[in-house]
Parts: structure tokens; sequence; C-alpha cells
């Protein structure tokens, strides 16, 4: 028996259950009526029941040994109906068909799965077409998928402006024009259905290239294949992302694939022929800067290429002898490399049309006092070649090209600004050639150098004190201009006792040289608008005579000499002010030596009319300003300065000089007056 058996006959009984007593049958059969216990039941007939089920009593023999009886309620739980007003009414089954009923019951209680979220898909549309200038000819396939059942589904297929000639569609459905498209009408079940149409487009000629244009549904996968039948012909599909041209049997054949949306666009014409490939042909222009050095010239070269007809993927450059390259710039160079006097520039892709190569060479191991030939590079495989040459000198060499051969001398001014503007030196030579050989021979003369002044004393401020006992403390502060030298090399007076040094602000340890020189390390002066700025160096000393000075006499103080210029040295002497130090009755000093003796220090920078010098204030200035940067540095270190300032007092005297070369330097005073109370 099948497995609906039972549920059949079960939801019958639920039916007989509803309709009240049943018919009478063939025998007699009792009325169902109430059991004298209560309970309702249905009493039927055998062979009603028989004829019910469908059972037959060998059937209920062979299953009677594995039948057991449910209630009622149990059966309205797996059915899933609902009958009032039957009471404690019971149903035997058999176990076969209980678990056929069992199985229906559970996979009814499943979820249902939810709608499709569309009624239909298109997942394909090929259109196949024959393209003639009269027109055009395409038979489409459309492959659907329908997704929801019981309804009838409108599916737009072509626009109303083309012109159906055929058309194929499953039974049962149907094609309509509305809404400017021609439509398929389907009440389908779920499935894949397919639908054919031929239909015809116009064909418009303009300027002697025929187009034609359809709107097309979007559709998941969309193919192209056309034919147009005659060979060189160049179709184009907008927007296609793939085509594949082939000729076959004097016919030219297309396969294009179109993305989901967007009109099918195409275009054809006769096809241009492919000119038949050339060589490629190069023009060149060069500009050249060659820098000549000591022993050494650099050169700089652009070369410009005009490269016609077809590109190129590799440039060479024939080397003079001697030449080394030292760098290659260009746009996509991907390699260079030097063969047996060759350079050979590769390119990560084809260059046509305008070029430029920027190279960097040099050529060593030349002779003082010799002509050597400029060395420039030369464009090989080029039909004709010019260029522009400058030479500058980075050394004091005497440059001269007495002989040309194939090159022209011309006036600086007419190089090209290119050329101009690679350098900043000035161009001494220039030249100008054409010729597919030339040749320029250089002669250079090596002059001897001479030394100039590479560190240079503005000013410096020597502010000593003298006491009675013997004993005097000195502060020099120098404002130095430095450019090259490491050290300030200082010659001191005998018996010196050094308490502190600083460089730009910053204490220093001095060191002592050979010669016996205090040695103070300099650093380099900045740059400034009107040259290199000028930094503090200071030193501060003491000295001590091994026996007190007579009451009166002669006092002989030497001063530090420097080992670099200085343009204006500036004394403040300090004298006891008990002692008496001029001359006579009158009031001149009584002092000797290469300074002269000021009433105001001079000032040598600005107008005459401005006020005198003072040396003391500038000196202080300038002081304080760097012993504050002093002051950071140390505070940032975590170390605290040591600031010597001097206990000034006595009897001044200023005294200066202009432009102190290598000469001592001294003053002597005579005094009186120097008795000790």
């Amino acid at each position: 028996m099948r497995h609906v058996t039972w549920t059949l006959m079960v939801a019958a009984l639920a039916a007989m259950l509803l309709a009240g007593p049943a018919a009478p049958a063939a025998e007699p059969q009792a009325p169902a009526e109430p059991a004298a216990d209560g309970e309702n039941k249905v009493t039927l007939s055998w062979e009603k029941f028989k004829a019910v089920t469908g059972l037959s009593e060998d059937d209920l023999k062979a299953r009677e040994a594995g039948s057991f009886t449910l209630a009622w309620d149990e059966v309205e739980d797996l059915l899933g109906i609902k009958i009032e007003k039957v009471g404690q009414a019971k149903v035997r089954i058999p176990w076969q068909e209980f678990k056929a009923l069992l199985l229906w019951s559970i996979e009814q209680k499943k979820p249902k799965a939810p709608p499709p979220p569309a009624d239909y898909t298109v997942t394909s549309a090929e259109y196949a077409g024959t393209l003639t200038k009269d027109g055009a000819v395409f038979k489409a396939t459309f492959k659907i998928s329908i997704l929801r059942e019981e309804q009838w589904k409108v599916i737009p297929l072509l626009p109303a402006t083309v012109a159906i000639q055929e058309v194929t569609v499953p039974q049962g459905a149907h094609i309509r024009l509305a809404d400017n498209h021609y439509q398929l009408m389907t009440a389908a079940a779920p499935g894949d259905i397919q639908v054919d149409v031929t239909f015809a487009v116009a064909v418009r000629e303009e300027a002697g290239t025929l187009s034609l244009v359809f709107d097309r549904v979007p559709s998941s996968t969309c193919l192209l294949d056309l034919t147009v039948a005659q060979t060189g012909v160049d179709i184009q599909v907008a927007g296609a992302q793939s085509v594949v041209k082939k000729e076959e049997a004097a016919a030219t054949r297309v396969a294009a694939a179109l993305p989901a949306q967007g009109p099918v666009q195409l275009s054809w014409e006769r096809a241009i022929p492919e000119a038949e490939k050339v060589p490629p042909k190069l023009y060149a222009e060069t500009q050249t800067l060659v820098a000549v050095g000591d022993g050494i010239l650099i050169g700089r070269e652009r070369i410009n290429f005009n490269i016609l007809h077809t590109g190129v993927r590799v440039l060479k450059l024939a080397m003079p002898k001697g030449v080394s390259i030292l760098e290659v710039r260009g746009d996509r160079v991907r390699d260079w490399r030097v063969t047996d006097g060759e350079l050979t520039v590769a390119l990560a892709s084809e260059v046509i049309g305008d070029y430029a190569l920027n190279v960097t060479y040099e050529q060593a191991g030349m002779p003082d006092a010799s002509a050597v030939s400029l060395p420039v590079l030369r464009a090989a495989d080029v039909v004709r070649e010019k260029g522009h040459i400058g030479v500058v000198a980075l050394a004091n060499v005497e440059l001269s090209a007495p002989r040309l051969t194939g090159a022209t001398a011309i006036d600086v001014r007419e190089l090209p600004p290119e050329l101009l503007a690679m350098t900043s030196q000035p161009i001494l030579l220039a030249y100008r050639y054409v010729a597919e050989a030339f040749d320029i021979p250089l002669a250079i003369k090596k002059h001897e150098d001479v030394d100039v002044l590479v560190t240079i004393i503005d000013s410096a401020v020597v502010t000593t004190m003298q006491t009675m006992d013997g004993r005097r403390i000195t502060k020099i502060l120098y404002n130095v201009r430095n450019n090259r030298k490491q050290f300030l090399r200082l010659a001191m007076p005998e018996g010196v006792e050094i308490w502190s040094a600083s460089v730009s602000g910053k204490a220093v340890r001095p060191a002592r040289d050979e010669a016996g020189r205090i040695l103070l390390p300099l650093v380099r002066s900045e740059g400034a608008a009107s040259g290199l700025s000028a930094f503090p160096v200071e030193v501060v000393y003491v000295e001590k005579d091994e026996k007190p000075p007579a009451s009166s006499g002669s006092l002989h103080i030497a001063l530090p000499l420097a080992g670099e210029p200085i343009t204006h040295l500036m004394v403040s002497l300090y004298l006891p002010k008990e002692g008496k130090y001029t001359k006579g009755w009158g009031n001149e000093p009584a002092v000797a030596g290469p300074l002269t003796v000021v009433k105001e220090f001079r000032r040598l920078i600005g107008a005459v009319d401005q006020p005198p010098m003072e040396a003391e204030g500038a000196a202080q200035v300038l002081q304080q300003a760097f012993q504050a940067q002093a002051d950071a540095r140390a505070a940032a270190a975590g170390a605290t300065p040591i600031r010597v300032d001097l206990p000034l007092d006595g009897t001044l005297i200023r005294l200066e000089k202009i432009l102190v070369l290598d000469e001592p330097l001294y003053i002597d005073v005579q005094y009186s007056g120097w008795e000790t109370k």
C-alpha cells in the first residue's frame, strides 16, 4: 500500500465524523451512536470499512500484529487539523502506515522557503547578426529562469524600434507590444525557458562608416556574433569587454562580450591597410657642458632624439676613448651598459617622437699643460646630429682651443638656455657643430694656486686689570669669521694660567701645539647676505709676577699674539687708582708700545659722523648674547656653566691699533705711587 493510504483513510474518517452517520451500504449497518460508556465512536460495516481504507482481509490479518491505536488528539497533531466534539475517538493504524504518516507530518511542519526576490531573470542573451549596408538581421536567443509560480509574468525582450520577423516562444506564452517594447507574457511554472527572435535593424551610413544601435534587455551574459560578407572590414563594438576578429570564407566575423547593461552599438567600415613597416629614422641634437678640473674632465650631456616612422627600445651612443659613464637618466630607462666603446641604453617600452636622454661622464688622467680633445658622446645610427658645447673651469687653469675641425666657435650668449642653466659657473668657451666628425683640441694650462685668507678677526676687545701686588687678569673677546681653519692659534705671554675659553658661546678645552701656542677649536661661519657671519671666541687668563712690583717703575704688559690678522684691536687697561701714570706735570699718559692711546675707540664701519664706539659696551652685549646660548646648552645637558666676570676698578687707559699683523703686542706703562699702606 502507498505511503499516503492511511493519511487519506484518516482524513476520510475525519470527514465522516464531521458529516454524521454514514450512508447505507449494500449490507445493513448500524448507525453511529454514542457508546454506553459515553465515548463517541463511528460504527461502519465491515465491507464499508474495507472499501474506505482499501484494505483486504489478508492485508488486515498480515498487519494486525503490527497495528496499534492512536487517540484522536494525536491524529489531529499528525494531520495538522482540528475537529470539535469528537470526544475520545481512537484510530488503529498499522505500523508501516503510521511511519509514512509520521514522515509526512514532519515534512509538512518544516519551514517553507522564502519567496524569490523577482519573478524572473534573464540569464543570457546571444545576438547572431549579419551586417550589410542595406540593413542588419539578428537572431536573438534569450534564456530565462522563471522564479515565481501561479501568476503571469511580463518580460521585455526588444525595443519597438526593431522589426521582428520570426519568434519562437514556449507553449502558453505570448508576445505583445507595450511600453515601446516587445514583451513576453507567460504563466509558466518555475524553471528555464528559451525564446528565439529574428529581427531586423536599420543601418545608417555617414562618411563611409556604417552604424546601427538598439537597446537590449539587461542579462547576466551577453554575446555578439557578427558577420560581414566581405574581408578587410574594421568592426567597432562600443563598450565591448573582449573582441575576437577573424576572416574566413570571404567574410569577416567578430565575437564580442558586452557588459550586463547598455545598448548594442556597432560601426564598421573598410579597414585601412596597414602601412608597410620601415626602419626607424632618428635625428639628434645634443647640449654638452664640459667642466675642466684638476686632472679630470667632467661632462654632462643632454641628447634630444626625434624618432620617426617606428618606435625603438634601444638607443646607442658612441663614447670617446678614456670616458667613463657615471649616470644615465631618462624616461623609461630600464638598463644601460658599456661595450666596446659604445653606450647601449635599453628602454622599458618603445618610444617614438621626441625623447630626451641625460648622461653624466668623466675623463680622468689628463696631464697638465696638455691639449686634449673635448669628449662628446655622439648618437649612433642617426640620420643627422647637431649640437652645442660649453666649457667651464673648476680649477686655476687657462683654457683655449686655437684649432678647430668640423666645429665653430660661437659667443657664449648664443648657447641654448637649457645649456646655460646647467651650471652657475661662467662658461668660458662655446662651440657649435653639425658635421658628422669634429675635433676640438682644448689647450689646458695649469697655474700655481695662491693662498688666500680664509680666517680673519674683525675685532678684538681686550679688557685687563692690574693690581698693586703684581697680579693681572685679562679677558679677550675675538670676533672671528672662519671659512676653513680648525684652530685659532694664540701665542700667550709667559706664566699665563688660563681660566676659561669658549667658542660661539660654548665652553671648549684649549690645546697646546709643539710651538707652545694655545689652540682654540673653531667652528665654520654660517652664510649671511653679505658673506660669512662672525662668531665670538673668548679667553680669560691670569698672570702673576714672581715678586711684588716696586712703588714706582715701569710695567710691561704683553698681549697674546693671534695667528690671524686683526682688523681692529681695542684694549681697556685698568690700573690701580692710587698710582700716577702721566708724564711730568701734564696729563698725557706715560704709555709706550705699538698701540695708540685714545680717548674713544674709533668706529671703522659706518658713516663718519657716527658716535665713537664703546668697546666695553659692544663686547658686553656680544658676550651676553652668547653667554645666554651657553647657559641654554648647559641647562639642556644638566650642567651649570662657569662664568668669569672681571672685577673692573681703577684708572682706565684706552689703547687701539688698526690692522694687527704678525707683530708683537705689548704695553709699557710708567707708574709711581704704588706704596702700600
